[in-house]
Order: structure tokens, then C-alpha cells, then sequence
């Protein structure tokens, strides 16, 4: 279904929401006196889990949902006592929570990658609907059997990727259908970050690409900068679907190095080509001086359009440019808000489905699958970060290569750098299951 909004602004709430989105009503189910709010479980409190359980006891206390149980094999010490102060219900074991708490709706899990399948489709199974941290999987045929049990139990499964709010969607699929840039010809990602050695600490399986003897993947476009690649796909998605066509992933290129001693990867750029022709070049690294926000840029014929992560929309014609301003509150409550308003029939679908979701992890899979394996930088090129605490790696003038890069919609290979190789493409119209050739033992 397209969206539209006015030219030259972006819409209000109530023009793109198709109603009133202000206030805990949106939340509320039932009819005159009858009003409940839709009762959420928690698999997961640590880590990003935390601030699920955050956002779930605020909006609890706004009366918005209720947050019934948390389910976690070991709480940190400032959960528990959230946990015990208000009475929710603990369970170290998530199973045991899905078969006591039959009344709740639906159930967050944030856990670890490797448990998000097996948790997933459990609750699926016990019957409930599930938001699901991103990403769905590590490997595309997990997302796929989470798919399929979502489409038996007839369940609802979101995915929490952060993606240009609905506003900034609506701007943008209005620019392109209008032809304001004309033919939409290629779309590029960047993020320059910086992580500290700290937060390759942080976890066990951080930087790893299995774990306990799972896949995990935890690299640069699978983690921190997962987001960027979702939305880039999503925006591909939007743009197709304006002027009448499909457009799904069909080939990869990617080239993965690491400069810290990591098994995964912490730098790399990818090139994905679109069924209908497009064209999408994606970069990453953790190893820049500063992080600088990230964004993507639409490039057409006669003009581009820019979004970053603050919902901040430009649109140039012919070299003149507006600006917009297109934010709409946190992330995590936009998820919430737009499972409930599915499940109630307020909003028209999920901002993220599964469905959705799922070209991630194809493309995630793929570009590991192109690069056949992570190249180590050679150490004539690195050096230590300007972090003030627990430095990281800095790879030498690495932010000029990835801008350079990027404005030529090059991969980096292709720029000459010194410590680069080029990748092979690899085909992913009939690509079901990782790894077909991947080296997992290549870091």
C-alpha cells in the first residue's frame, strides 16, 4: 500500500498514522467501557534487553500496555530489583513463562543471535505474537523456519530494525513517484564509526563468527551498522513499489577486513544488485577517528534525495535542495506501537515484518559468502584509535577512502587501496542455506 505526502513537507501524524497517533489511546483495545491494553512478556533483560525492559515498565506505567513477566536465567542486579519492586513476574526459564502466561498477547525477545530462532518460533508455537530484536537470524534458513511457523500459527512477527520513520517514508516514496529526482538509478549507505576495544569486550561472542558452536556473524554490517542495510533495503523496497515493480535482491559483492584482532569483520563494502536494476552500494567501518552519523542517499536522474539517522530528509533537483525534518519519537516504542496498532486494525501492516527482514539476512549471508573470508589489514596500516579509554583500531585514512568510495559508488577494491582484494559476486536468487562456501575458519 504507498503512502504519500504533501510536497515540499513532511506530513503530519494524523495524515500518515491515519489517525490521531498522540496519547495511550492508540494503545488501547475494545469498545465504551471496555478498554484493556495489550499485556507484553520479556525474553531477555540484559543488554539491548534492557532497554526493552525500560521502555516496557514506562509504558506500563503509562497505562499504554502492561509488561505481565520477564523471563531471563540470570538478572542483572538493577533488573531484579526493577522486577521485584513492581511485581512482574520472573521465570529463569522462558519456556516456563510462555506456558504460565497464556493471557498475554505477545513477546519480546532479546536474546543472544543464535537464540533468537528456537525462541522465536516457541512462542509462535504457544501462541503469541513476537517482536524480535534485529537481526531475525544469523543464517537465512533460521529467518525461514521462523517464517514458516509465523505462517502456520497465523502469528504476527515484527522485527525491531531501526528504519526511516513513517514521515521520512512518505516524503521520500512521494519524491520518487512524483519524479522529483526522476529515474531512480542507485542507492549507497555509509557509516564511519568508531568502537573502542571495550565493546569487542563486552559479550563473549562480540566480533565472533560462531560461538559456543553456533554462527553468529557479530561483525560491522551484522550488528552496529545492521540498521543502515535494513533501511537502504527498505527505501529500495519503498522506491520500487511507487512506480509499479518489484525489486529483490539478486547478486552480491562484498569484501570484509578486520584491523582488530577480531574473527569477524569490523570494515566493509558491498555492492547488491536489484532485480529491477538498481543498483545499491553499502559501506562500514569501526575503525574511523569519529563516528559521523549515518545516512543513504538516493541518487536519480535528475537529482537525489538524502536520509540519516535522525529522520533528516534533503531532496536536490537540478543542484537546489530543501530540508525536512521527519523524526518521530523513539524507536522501540514506534515498534510496540505499530505491533499493537497491526493487532488491533489501526495501522495497515508492520513497519518491519519478517518478510521484510528477511532480505537482510540474504544479503547478510551473501556478502559473507562473496568474500569468501575476513581479510586481516596489515598492521603498516593500522594504529591505535584516539578513543581516551580502552582504544580500538584506526585504520589510516580510512574515513577519505570510504567517502571517496561511496561518492563514486565504487567498492574499495576498486579505488586501489593498497590492503584490498578484489571479491567475486555471488548470486543469490537460489541461495537458501549458510554457508555454501564461506570459510568459517578463515578469520
Amino acid at each position: 500500500m504507498r503512502t504519500s505526502a504533501r510536497s515540499g513537507s513532511c506530513a503530519s501524524s494524523r495524515s500518515l498514522w491515519g489517525g490521531n497517533r498522540s496519547g495511550n489511546a492508540i494503545f488501547k483495545r475494545g469498545k465504551g467501557n471496555d478498554m484493556s491494553v495489550r499485556r507484553a512478556l520479556l525474553i531477555g533483560a540484559g543488554g539491548f534487553g534492557r532497554v526493552h525492559l525500560n521502555e516496557l515498565v514506562r509504558l506500563t506505567d503509562a497505562g499504554a500496555l502492561e509488561l505481565a513477566a520477564v523471563s531471563d536465567v540470570r538478572l542483572t542486579e538493577s533488573a531484579a530489583a526493577i522486577v521485584a519492586e513492581r511485581g512482574i513476574r520472573h521465570y529463569a526459564d522462558y519456556r516456563d513463562m510462555l506456558s504460565a502466561e497464556a493471557g498475554a498477547d505477545f513477546v519480546v525477545v532479546s536474546t543472544p543471535i543464535p537464540l533468537h530462532a528456537q525462541m522465536s518460533i516457541d512462542a509462535l508455537e504457544a501462541g503469541y505474537h513476537v517482536l524480535l530484536e534485529k537481526p531475525p537470524g544469523a543464517l537465512l534458513q533460521d529467518v525461514d523456519r521462523i517464517a514458516e511457523t509465523a505462517a502456520r500459527t497465523g502469528k504476527l512477527c515484527a522485527v525491531n530494525f531501526f528504519a526511516p520513520s513513517r514521515k521520512a517514508q512518505a516524503l521520500i516514496a512521494h519524491a520518487i513517484a512524483s519524479g522529483e529526482i526522476g529515474r531512480v538509478r542507485r542507492f549507497k549507505a555509509i557509516a564511519l564509526l568508531q568502537r573502542t576495544s571495550a565493546y569487542f569486550g563486552r559479550t563473549p561472542w562480540a566480533g565472533k563468527l560462531t560461538s559456543a558452536g553456533n554462527v553468529v556473524l557479530d561483525g560491522a554490517f551484522h550488528n552496529p551498522a545492521a540498521h543502515l542495510l535494513y533501511s537502504m533495503l527498505k527505501l529500495a523496497e519503498t522506491a520500487a513499489g511507487e512506480v509499479g515493480r518489484d525489486s529483490q535482491p539478486v547478486s552480491v559483492t562484498a569484501e570484509m577486513y578486520h584491523a582488530n584482532p577480531i574473527e569477524s569483520d569490523d570494515t566493509t563494502a558491498m555492492r547488491i544488485e536489484m532485480s529491477d536494476g538498481t543498483t545499491l552500494s553499502y559501506y562500514v567501518t569501526l575503525c574511523a577517528k569519529k563516528t559521523e552519523t549515518q545516512r543513504i542517499r538516493i541518487e536519480g536522474t535528475e537529482g537525489a534525495i538524502e536520509w540519516d539517522y535522525d529522520d533528516q530528509v534533503k531532496i536536490w533537483r537540478y543542484g537546489l535542495g530543501k530540508s525536512y525534518d521527519c523524526a518521530e519519537g523513539g524507536i522501540v516504542e514506534r515498534r510496540y506501537r505499530n505491533l499493537i496498532g497491526t493487532l488491533d486494525g489501526r495501522d495497515d501492516g508492520l513497519d518491519v515484518s519478517l518478510d521484510s527482514a528477511r532480505r537482510f539476512t540474504l544479503v547478510a549471508n551473501g556478502a559473507f559468502e562473496s568474500a569468501g573470508e575476513i581479510r586481516g589489514i596489515p598492521a603498516s596500516f593500522v594504529r591505535l584509535s584516539d578513543a581516551a579509554d580502552q582504544p580500538g583500531a584506526y585504520i589510516e585514512g580510512i574515513e577519505a577512502a570510504m567517502k571517496n568510495a561511496f561518492a563514486a559508488g565504487k567498492l574499495l577494491s576498486e579505488t586501489g587501496l593498497p590492503w584490498t582484494v578484489q571479491p567475486e559476486p555471488f548470486d543469490l536468487r537460489e541461495y537458501r542455506r549458510f554457508p555454501q562456501r564461506f570459510r568459517m575458519n578463515g578469520a
